[in-house]
């Protein structure tokens, strides 16, 4: 029994030094940072990361503040992540730990101290307590208005009244401008993120607004000003990490892959006549669009994220192609099939001018794909008019 006491008191103390953080009052020599940190090489970290570091030597206070937290054991955790209802956090922890991570994945990080007074550090100290209880950690996580950097920028603006100024010029760039600036790194995921997200991203975006991008909201902080006054001193280069080395040779390109093998596919299936070959490339496609416009679908109609609703894509991508698929295998197809091939064909070929002058959100590398789907979708409306 004393043993189980003994255990008890321990847990309870280790609980109190180990809560999210303390309300207390910070020395006058305290400093508050925004800290950024470079693009990863995982998906979830292209983009970069924000955190707010409050430190005060004083009072042995040096904590990291960090919005873009969750948890893995959230119950459907890729259901609720897949329709953005997944519940991110804000959590806490050493500086020294944040930069041992980011030390290990070998991601550059900077500093750009505020120059605030004692009673807005105060304040935004207190926020970020008020923010860090239970009750209040957790928010919906929006990739482009509400994630780890709009939340650390909207902090600092509640801290001081909303009176900071942003002087940053407006380059008139557009969401999917701003999203490419990272994409383009990786191709094959530029591709894929273009063709199921949609056409909202070709939305003309504010200033303020590409501050939804780590490096953005670096780049505002230089430029915003409070009471006239510079708000953030010069960038500090905490850690310089090697410049990643990017190996995207053009033959890896979903541009000429898709290109070269739609050209190489159409002229064999003309040179050889083979239904074997035809109905094998049919198998395919249809299956992969099919598939492909189901995912459209749900993003589009059954999730909360931003940019998936309308996405042109699903003309060429077309849930109903599984349908078809059935029935295209066959030796002859039923007159409904025909009608919907006849539809199909028409959506396909207004795609090719329609990209030209509307520029929709569609990948350019597509095109190849839609021709390919264009040539196979004929023959096998031939068959019907042969029958």
């Amino acid at each position: 029994m004393i043993h189980k006491m003994k255990s008890l008191f321990f847990l309870l103390l280790l609980s109190f030094f180990c809560l999210p953080g303390q309300a207390f009052t910070l020395s006058d020599n305290a400093e508050i940072s925004i800290l950024t940190c470079s693009p990863g090489t995982e998906l979830y970290s292209l983009f970069g990361h924000t955190a707010i570091r409050i430190h005060d030597p004083k009072n042995h206070y040096d904590q990291v503040f960090n919005y873009g937290t969750f948890d893995f054991q959230t119950p459907h955790f890729y259901l609720k992540y897949a329709q953005g209802l997944l519940p991110y956090q804000l959590t806490n922890t050493s500086f020294r730990n944040f930069m041992n991570a980011y030390l290990s994945e070998e991601r550059s990080v900077f500093a750009q101290k505020l120059k605030l007074d004692s009673m807005q550090k105060q304040t935004l100290f207190d926020l970020l307590l008020d923010n860090s209880r239970e009750e209040n950690r957790f928010y919906l996580y929006n990739f482009l208005f509400d994630n780890c950097t709009t939340r650390s920028r909207d902090i600092l603006l509640k801290s001081t009244s909303g009176k900071i100024e942003w002087r940053m010029a407006d380059t008139g760039k557009n969401f999917w401008n701003l999203l490419d600036e990272y994409l383009q790194v990786s191709p094959w995921v530029q591709w894929g993120i273009h063709t199921i997200l949609g056409q909202r991203g070709n939305r003309r975006a504010t200033p303020f607004q590409y501050m939804f991008l780590p490096d953005y909201l670096m780049s505002g902080l230089t430029t915003a000003h409070y009471n006239g006054i510079q708000l953030a001193e010069n960038t500090e280069i905490i850690y310089q990490a090697p410049k990643p080395e990017i190996n995207n040779p053009w033959y890896r390109n979903p541009l000429f892959i898709f290109a070269a093998g739609a050209a190489l596919l159409i002229f064999a299936l003309c040179k050889l006549k083979n239904k074997i070959l035809l109905n094998t490339l049919t198998l395919i496609l249809f299956l992969f669009t099919g598939i492909l416009g189901c995912l459209i679908v749900f993003l589009g109609g059954f999730t909360a994220h931003p940019i998936t609703a309308p996405n042109w894509n699903i003309l060429w991508a077309n849930p109903l192609n599984l349908i078809a698929l059935f029935f295209l295998l066959k030796k002859s197809i039923p007159r409904f099939i025909f009608i919907y091939l006849n539809i199909y064909l028409t959506l396909l070929i207004t795609a090719i001018p329609v990209w030209l002058f509307a520029r929709p959100a569609v990948p350019f590398a597509s095109i190849s794909l839609i021709i390919l789907i264009f040539y196979i979708s004929l023959q096998h409306r031939k068959k019907y008019t042969s029958v």
